[in-house]
């Protein structure tokens, strides 16, 4: 078994001694990272001018019988419905009142209606280029550079490496690309199961861009199965790794990221391309 804090003395040493190459991959490999998190969120209102307002309760909106029902009550129309609804959620007169006037415009101005279908197709036209545009990027551009990052921190390991290592992701190119498509679509059914499982194989496929940076010539599957094979008993103690940066990810926060940049970030990607140098050497 190997020993943590060897491990992070010797990914200390090394990136030490390379330092402002290493901090620039570090800040490409992060970027990468980050770029690669794709997340929703909903915007929640705060009646700021009312802060004695109770909060609304649930609404229960249906229709039965071609009659809407909100809340178990019959309402005769849309705006009506919309009177209801606002009165469950608090909402203030004036919103109540914009809503049933852009629902007035679009039942009786066929160009307001036409306008505001156009407007829509163009957004969702508009996120839906977004959402292939950032998808090709990560497959095509992303997901290469990540393993050429790899790469560097593996050749840095041995001696000070230099940034052309960067290349390696590239070479072969569409070996890698398929390889990290198919690592993405399996973390992906994974995590539909349930978070912790998606979490747990995100360890098992921990080694993949170590070993495509490190052996170009494994195909897709055996790069994964092989990562596997190589993070058997050992997805806990990599865990318990991770952990130990949480200090130093804290003092970060308080620097303002500054010291995750010059310091924690290489550091830590440094430390793990040490395990993968460990786990490779038993197999």
């Amino acid at each position: 078994m190997w020993n943590r804090k060897e491990l992070k003395q010797k990914g200390k040493a090394a990136f030490l001694a390379n330092y402002w190459k290493t901090v620039l991959v570090a800040i490409l490999m992060t970027a990468l990272v980050l770029g690669s998190v794709s997340y929703s969120s909903s915007t929640v209102r705060h009646k700021l001018d009312n802060p004695g307002q109770t909060a609304g309760t649930p609404v229960d909106v249906s229709v039965q019988n071609d009659q809407i029902l909100v809340n178990g009550e019959r309402v005769e129309s849309i705006q009506d419905a919309v009177n209801a609804i606002g009165q469950s959620v608090n909402a203030s007169p004036e919103d109540i009142a914009s809503v049933n006037s852009l629902i007035d415009a679009l039942q009786n101005d066929p160009a307001t209606r036409e306008a505001a279908f156009a407007l829509l197709a163009i957004i969702g036209g508009l996120l839906l280029a977004v959402l292939v545009i950032t998808s090709l990027l990560r497959l095509l551009v992303f997901n290469p550079l990540e393993v050429g990052c790899q790469n560097y921190f593996l050749r840095n390991a041995e001696a000070p490496a230099e940034l052309n290592t960067l290349g390696r992701g590239f070479h072969p190119y569409w070996r890698t690309v398929w390889t990290l498509f198919l690592r993405g679509l399996f973390l992906f059914l994974w995590t539909l199961l349930l978070i912790v499982p998606g979490i747990v194989k995100s360890y098992s496929y921990r080694m993949v861009p170590f070993l495509l940076a490190d052996h170009p010539e494994l195909s897709g599957t055996e790069a994964i199965t092989l990562s596997r094979r190589m993070m058997s008993g050992h997805k806990w103690n990599a865990f318990v790794l991770d952990l130990s940066f949480l200090g130093w990810h804290i003092l970060s926060i308080l620097t303002l990221g500054l010291l995750g940049i010059f310091f924690v970030n290489p550091y830590q990607l440094s430390t793990d391309a040490e395990l993968y140098r460990v786990l490779s050497a038993k197999e």
